[in-house]
């Protein structure tokens, strides 16, 4: 089974545009701009993906205020 979409229709026809733009301008400096705009698009959604894989390998902490970063001292 397929998890949620990584990207949006609306981010997926950009991405598309970009990658036809790069690989079919004559122009070299326009192609190379949308290649540098697609890869930074890429990189986005990789690393998305990354610190996804990373929280769903993670353990729940012992103590629920670890989740906030919480140093906490108690006072009695």
């Amino acid at each position: 089974m397929e998890g949620p979409p990584r990207m949006t229709p609306e981010e997926r026809e950009q991405a598309h545009a970009l990658l036809i733009r790069a690989v079919s301008d004559p122009d070299w400096r326009t192609a190379s701009q949308a290649l540098d705009d697609l890869m930074r698009k890429l990189l986005g959604v990789h690393r998305l993906l990354e610190a996804e894989e990373r929280l769903a390998k993670r353990e729940p902490p012992a103590d629920p205020m670890e989740v906030l970063g919480f140093a906490y001292v108690w006072f009695g």
